[in-house]
């Protein structure tokens, strides 16, 4: 087993544990919010993953070379680690497209930026999305790096549909924020009604015998959203931990990165998940949105549910999983901190 999946079952087990004590330690609404997780990740995964990998088996000619293409348009828990798995003969491929890119360009645009779209003021939009801007120009070296390291063949010719992505997200920005507004949230909802048409039709199937998929992807989608559900569970009792006996330390951070304990809150609770950190975003200050929005784009959900998915689907790919989202995501961190920190100079001066 994977040391870090350990550690989060064991803080799993401490929720569990104070639950049975009824909440005595107040871990226990933590553990619950995890568990409440499930609901949501069935939807979302199980679908997709049936679905898809079944559709895959009869038709995987039809997406032959465009791994990624599809990794970075898709989360891994939202049919991209499948398509991929489906298609690569190539381990080092599915873990650069299937683990690395979807987790985290792929996971941007068609999970995060969603969210963030329809929830976050116009103000509040234009600082998150500058951060993610950041953010690109953190990740894509990490992941430049990696291909190599994995001995991809003809690497730089594979990736460039990837570095085109990036020049369009950045260049619409600077553009047209309208439609990059307009262009990414058009596609999330496409893809949240394919995973809605998806589930219903495992639905189908495991009641009524169709033939969409097979019981076997079925019981495979189920293990692996509880495996995600205690995963999630484990990190959200862990992150209350750090917060309860960490709040000076926590502080001092803040102090030195010049933002307020809300934002310093944000990037601690995005290692779990970035839709933690939605309720604090508005509560942040100027800098704070761009460095979580900036840190988010890697280093969210590193030790959540995405984790959870991995450790279920591709095990010897987690240490990977988890070096290269906390490089990428402190890159992007770190970018925008310099940046944001010469522009206030400059505006000082």
């Amino acid at each position: 087993m994977n040391p870090i999946v350990f550690i989060l079952l064991c803080f799993a087990a401490v929720g569990l544990f104070d639950k049975i004590l009824k909440n005595r330690l107040g871990l226990a609404s933590s553990f619950d919010k995890g568990m409440l997780t499930m609901g949501d990740f069935m939807l979302s995964v199980g679908g997709f993953y049936c679905i898809a990998i079944a559709f895959l088996n009869g038709h995987a000619s039809l997406f032959e070379n465009k791994e990624m293409i599809i990794s970075s348009l898709l989360a891994p828990d939202l049919g991209g680690y499948s398509i991929v798995e489906s298609m690569s003969h190539s381990n080092d491929i599915l873990i650069f497209c299937g683990v690395l890119l979807t987790s985290t360009l792929g996971c941007l645009i068609s999970f995060q930026l969603p969210i963030f779209l329809n929830e976050l003021n116009k103000e509040d939009l234009t600082h998150y999305l500058k951060g993610v801007i950041y953010g690109i120009f953190g990740l894509l070296p990490v992941l430049i790096v990696c291909g190599f390291l994995l001995q991809i063949n003809h690497f730089m010719i594979s990736f460039l549909p990837v570095i085109c992505i990036c020049v369009i997200l950045i260049g619409l920005f600077f553009l047209s924020f309208h439609t990059l507004i307009v262009v990414l949230t058009v596609f999330s909802r496409i893809v949240q009604i394919a995973g809605y048409i998806f589930f219903f039709l495992v639905c189908m199937t495991f009641f009524f015998h169709m033939n969409f998929t097979n019981m076997t992807l079925i019981d495979e989608a189920l293990r692996i959203v509880f495996q995600m559900s205690i995963i999630v569970s484990g990190s959200l009792v862990l992150c209350e931990i750090v917060l309860r006996k960490f709040s000076r330390q926590i502080e001092k951070v803040g102090q030195i990165l010049q933002i307020d304990k809300y934002s310093v809150m944000g990037i601690i609770l995005s290692f779990g998940t970035s839709i933690a950190m939605l309720p604090l975003f508005s509560k942040m200050n100027q800098k704070g949105k761009i460095l979580n929005a900036a840190f988010s784009l890697s280093g969210a959900f590193v030790f959540g549910g995405q984790l959870g998915f991995i450790a279920g689907v591709n095990p010897n790919s987690i240490t990977w999983f988890v070096v290269v989202k906390l490089v990428a995501g402190i890159a992007g961190l770190l970018i925008a901190n310099l940046f944001e920190k010469t522009n206030s100079i400059m505006k000082n001066s």
